[in-house]
């Protein structure tokens, strides 16, 4: 027998920031001169919604019911935007006016926009709101079909639509199957280079390694052509795929700004930058809260070329976000963030004409052009920095050999040590950290450093080899390098090769 309850009641979420809040959508339906109302702090987009139902109503064999139509959508206090609120609001209506059947105390889901001829189409941010809610119960979630994919990501169960006309089926045909969705992997291999490409740059395969297996922040500097830029395309072939519980945090993101993809790689992201960048750029929309370069590097790296161009403004707002691997923003006295966790991999000449690392004493700028050319990355900026590398042209004999020798592949037995260090930081600290993000600031016990080491990291600190606040950092490097060589505990050796990626090179 068909239930004819006056109020339904119904459940979706709107996002907010990089999560979602639960919303609950109460539907009444009263005698009176035929109205239609939303409240509860609603966008245009959400009040607009009139038309779009009654049109989708008559198109899938539905009437919108006579009378005074009132839709409440809580929580009331926050301000919610967004046309995915029209699948639950004509499926609440329907229910209230006993145009389909709704099962007694049944907690529903749903989320969905309509179309004019009734179908119910995916929107915007739809990973972020099913991935925050997929551990909440209900008794049917429904959405739509083209949400495959990042239902799937989300890890969320449910059963997917693509019109109003398949309600029938579900509620009164009690066809309703929840199905775990499932999306497609890309299954063409990214493009990386290998890191035996970096002939006689050992010092930099050396950083490039340290930086991977611990996430550490890092610098290069070199003469234009020494390999700088084939050097990020490297350091991100190093680093392990992303982990299944990972995934959904980058996707959604990415979806929120760019839109969704088919098909989904468990790479990390990259994202590159240059010296036109802007602070809103890489900070996002605070108007309409989506996030910019460096909430979309997270989990992965953010290339930054021609460093020393960049405006200082630019440098100066990135101090924070690479300190605390958050970036925060406000809409109307209301606080979001952004995780920020990234390898931030910076490149750029040493000097105007770019040659002073070359042998042959190629450049010709003086010691004050070259400290005005640098200004930007001194001070506090290079104290976010973990390592810094100078890189010389490559000679002919090595340039060569890159395109006549078949040389062996040295990036799998790379990335099988940065396999290895980050499966032993994850046992330390748990599998949410490695050594460059671990947030406690006394890192002395978790990070096994004897006391004689800090002592002597101390006395380096005193003789002016780092400041202060480099110290912490040469100590989280040194723990990395003792990885790399699978020791237990931080050395000496460990911190004096640490100590040397403070310093820039001549």
């Amino acid at each position: 027998m068909t239930s004819k309850p006056n109020v339904a009641t119904l459940y979706s979420s709107f996002a907010s920031g990089a999560d979602a809040t639960l919303s609950q959508i109460e539907v009444s339906i009263s005698p009176g001169i035929p109205t239609f109302s939303v409240i509860g702090l609603c966008d245009s987009s959400i009040r607009e919604s009139e038309g779009r139902l009654r049109s989708a109503f008559k198109s899938a064999g539905f009437t919108m019911p006579k009378g005074h139509i009132t839709v409440g959508i809580s929580p009331a206090y926050m301000r919610k935007t967004g046309t995915g609120f029209d699948l639950p609001m004509a499926m609440g209506i329907l229910f209230a006016s006993g145009q389909l059947y709704l099962p007694p105390g049944a907690k529903i889901y749903a989320e969905g926009e309509l179309s004019l001829g009734g179908e119910v189409k995916a929107t915007p941010g739809s990973c972020i709101r099913l991935k925050t809610v997929r551990d909440e119960y209900f008794d049917y979630k429904i959405i739509p079909l083209s949400e495959t994919s990042s239902a799937g990501i989300a890890g969320f169960k449910g059963q997917g639509i693509n019109n109003l006309t398949e309600l029938n089926a579900v509620f009164d045909g009690n066809e309703y199957k929840e199905t775990v969705f499932e999306f497609e992997q890309e299954s063409n291999p990214a493009d990386y280079l290998d890191i035996s490409l970096l002939k006689g740059q050992e010092k930099t395969k050396r950083a490039l390694l340290i930086s991977s297996a611990g996430f550490h922040n890092i610098i290069l500097l070199g003469s234009p052509g020494c390999g700088k830029t084939m050097a990020g395309k490297i350091l991100s072939g190093l680093l392990p795929k992303l982990e299944p519980d990972e995934l959904p945090e980058v996707y959604s993101l990415a979806e929120l700004v760019e839109g969704g993809s088919s098909k989904v790689t468990f790479d990390r992201p990259v994202r590159i930058i240059g010296p036109n960048s802007t602070v809103s750029k890489l900070l996002g929309n605070s108007q309409s809260v989506t996030p910019g370069e460096l909430a979309l590097a997270n989990k992965g790296i953010l290339f930054a070329d021609e460093l020393p161009l960049y405006k200082s403004e630019v440098l100066d707002f990135l101090r924070n976000p690479l300190e605390e691997r958050k970036v925060h923003m406000i809409k109307k006295g209301v606080l979001y963030s952004f995780d920020a966790d990234f390898i931030f991999l910076g490149t750029g000449n040493p000097c105007k004409c770019g040659q002073l690392y070359e042998k042959g004493n190629k450049c010709r700028c003086s010691v004050t052009e070259i400290n005005r050319y640098l200004s930007k990355l001194n001070g506090p900026f290079m104290e976010r920095i973990d390592l810094l590398s100078e890189m010389r042209s490559i000679s002919g004999s090595d340039m060569a050999s890159i395109y006549v020798d078949e040389s062996e592949s040295e990036s799998p037995a790379y990335r099988s040590i940065v396999e290895r260090c980050w499966q032993k930081a994850h046992e330390r600290y748990g599998s949410k950290y490695l050594n460059g993000n671990f947030p406690e600031p006394d890192i002395r016990d978790a990070m096994r450093i004897p006391e004689n080491v800090v002592r002597f990291a101390s006395d380096l600190s005193e003789k002016g080899f780092f400041s202060a606040r480099g110290f912490t950092r040469v100590l989280r490097v040194a723990r990395t390098i003792a990885d790399i060589n699978d020791a237990d505990d931080v050395t000496v050796e460990d911190v004096s090769e640490a100590a040397q990626f403070r310093k820039r090179g001549s």
